[in-house]
């Protein structure tokens, strides 16, 4: 992996139940490639996330180098496209398993009547997702299709999935830049490949693996 100069920096945004030290080997591989590399934790349940949104936005702003990637997991990929519009720093940014068409697992939990005690305020991102608008920077998604994960408790699923998100939920009509990767949701955060093609995205814009289906385990 080419160094990158030391003006680039990468925030890492985790996702729903998780804390800043999920994302740790995702910031090794992307330190050894090179980036300064950032963590933004928040209470995924317990806050109003209008107002985390705000805060990371602002958290990307105040970062100290000319350009700041993103690179977020899961519901981290939602409450990242919704903070684009106040981010000033340059940057491109990768999505890991999110639910950006909202997640059918959270509208089941909504409808069992648990999602106030399981998902907070967590419960109108995951059910609604992001803006379908093409945000103005490079925007890539990498989705597991390993289906173990505990939302398989929760939702029966019909399609190519991680085991907690659907396939059809990570993709929309902008987003030019999609590929998968034989791993689940979980999976994405430590799986090697998914750590080359963060990578190789951040580099150039684009995956290497598009047009092809991942074959490396799980």
């Amino acid at each position: 992996m080419a160094e990158k100069p030391a003006s680039e920096a990468v925030v890492l945004v985790h996702g729903l139940w998780m804390r800043p030290w999920t994302m740790q080997a995702l910031a090794k591989a992307l330190k050894q490639a090179g980036y300064r590399v950032y963590v933004f934790g928040y209470p995924t349940v317990r806050r109003d996330l209008d107002s985390v949104v705000r805060q990371l936005a602002a958290f990307v702003n105040s970062r100290p180098e000319d350009v700041v990637h993103l690179v977020a997991h899961s519901m981290g990929g939602t409450l990242s496209l919704r903070a684009l519009k106040d981010i000033r720093k340059p940057g491109r940014l990768v999505m890991l398993g999110s639910p950006i068409r909202g997640s059918q697992v959270a509208q089941r939990l909504q409808k069992l009547g648990v999602h106030k005690w399981l998902l907070g305020h967590a419960t109108e991102p995951l059910t609604t997702g992001a803006a379908t608008q093409r945000p103005a920077r490079d925007a890539g998604m990498i989705a597991g299709i390993w289906p173990w994960g505990i939302g398989k408790l929760v939702k029966r699923f019909s399609g190519p999935n991680d085991g907690t998100v659907w396939l059809e939920e990570t993709q929309v009509d902008w987003l030019q830049h999609h590929i998968t990767v034989n791993t689940n949701h979980l999976g994405l955060l430590k799986n090697h490949e998914v750590q080359r093609e963060v990578v190789h995205f951040l580099q150039h814009g684009h995956f290497s693996g598009e047009g092809r289906t991942s074959t490396e385990a799980p």
